[in-house]
């Protein structure tokens, strides 16, 4: 048996665990928008049950995902779900061998911790595990990557927005009431609402802040980069701030016209408008990305050129 079977195990189990209980909140939260029918009690009854049968993680972190952040969940979702099928994918590339005592005892104790609650904790040190356990392997390595990219995402990245959104909130209503001046005479910020003369005030609130594209950017970065080649180079940085500061820029075009006027608001943030920009959000992270990695690649080093021969 190779070693990449319970690896993969491993890791598919924690990912049940961890987005089991993530669904189904989001079913739950989902039937609270609905009419107080008897089907959406149903649903609302059935996706609470199912959320306890997860664990405790979901209800740990539900209070980070509000309401109005729904229609981007379904993206972030799909991102971390293809990413976690590319970390499989690089892990069946890699020279895993016949599996060690360490890997079966690994991938017990991640199942376990996620077991009782804590899949959070298990993604991330079941991470950490795949890019020490074989230096040389850059496959291995790669996986590990991409696993702890969709742990950041999933999980860490919603715990520190809810603990320093007042910040980031702070931050982007400065900027766009900066933006928006040019547009609107005596446009200003306050705190998180951004003011306009004719009393078209809006609060910027956590559906509406740029740290989730920054999120879905970084995890469309690492992915893609590891899927391409499984290994870093410098300029690979640079790549990855220009994605963030795209998607930064994108947001901020968008609180600005929704902070122009009600029409505005009604088509960017409750109409169509909220769909084309999570689409154009999503295609320019992937483009970007996609559009560095399919140059030529640079003299690839002597030692990472040995590590692939003999992979």
């Amino acid at each position: 048996m190779r070693a990449f079977w319970i690896l993969s195990g491993s890791e598919i189990g924690i990912l049940v665990f961890l987005y089991a209980g993530k669904f189904a909140r989001y079913v739950g939260k989902l039937a609270g928008n609905f009419s107080d029918s008897e089907t959406a009690i149903l649903i609302s009854v059935y996706a609470e049950k199912f959320a306890l049968y997860a664990g405790s993680f979901a209800r740990k972190f539900s209070d980070s995902i509000s309401v109005s952040d729904l229609a981007g969940q379904p993206v972030l979702g799909t991102f971390g779900a293809g990413a976690s099928v590319v970390s499989l994918y690089l892990l069946s590339k890699a020279r895993t061998g016949a599996p060690s005592l360490l890997d079966w005892a690994c991938g017990a104790f991640a199942l376990l911790i996620a077991a009782i609650g804590s899949a959070y904790c298990s993604i991330t040190l079941f991470g950490l595990y795949l890019i020490i356990r074989d230096r040389n392997d850059l496959y291995t390595k790669a996986a590990g990557a991409v696993v702890l990219a969709v742990s950041i995402n999933a999980v860490w990245a919603p715990l520190i927005f809810a603990k320093l959104s007042f910040l980031f909130l702070n931050i982007d209503a400065r900027v766009v009431g900066w933006l928006l001046s040019y547009v609107v005479a005596g446009a200003s910020s306050d705190g998180t609402m951004v003011t306009t003369p004719s009393g078209h005030d809006v609060i910027i609130n956590s559906g509406c802040a740029s740290f989730h594209n920054l999120s879905l950017a970084s995890l469309c970065w690492v992915t893609l980069t590891m899927l391409h080649r499984p290994y870093w180079i410098r300029a690979d940085l640079f790549v990855g701030l220009g994605a963030l500061l795209i998607q930064f820029a994108l947001n901020m075009w968008r609180l600005v016209m929704v902070c122009m006027n009600p029409p505005m608001y009604q088509f960017w943030h409750e109409g169509l408008g909220k769909d084309i920009f999570s689409a154009v959000a999503t295609a320019s992270a992937i483009i970007f990305v996609q559009l560095w990695l399919s140059r030529p690649d640079p003299t690839v080093p002597v030692e990472v050129s040995r590590s692939l021969e003999r992979g």
